[in-house]
């Protein structure tokens, strides 16, 4: 009985501890928030193709995505971008890329989701 109480536990601090994760393009991201916004950070290693008018190239490394509060996003390859929120999700969309998080709210560990004036049109 002791057993299935402390296995019980465990698993419970397990449940508790895990981070929220957020989803597009298959690659998991971890968020951060700041006075700006948010940081989506990839928990691994991303390879990205980055063209120009005669190659392609591949990028490999932690990506960030950057959203901030007066609807602004950034990403190291992509640029300057704008996000936006619906009921499906959200959406930062770049000149070349777009990530789309369907059926996710951007929100800090312990705060509501923000809903500032980011409404996607």
């Amino acid at each position: 009985m002791k057993w299935m109480r402390a296995m019980l536990a465990v698993a419970m601090i397990g449940a508790a501890s895990q981070a929220h994760a957020y989803v597009a393009d298959d690659i998991d991201y971890d968020v951060a928030c700041n006075g700006d916004g948010y940081v989506l950070t990839s928990k691994v290693s991303v390879t990205r193709m980055v063209t120009t008018p005669v190659d392609a190239e591949p990028v490999v490394g932690i990506e960030k995505i950057y959203f901030g509060k007066s609807c602004d996003a950034f990403h190291k390859l992509y640029g300057k971008g704008k996000w936006c929120w619906a009921n499906g999700g959200f959406l930062a969309e770049f000149p070349q890329h777009s990530f789309g998080f369907g059926r996710q709210e951007l929100s800090c560990p312990g705060d509501e989701a923000y809903r500032g004036n980011c409404g996607c049109e």
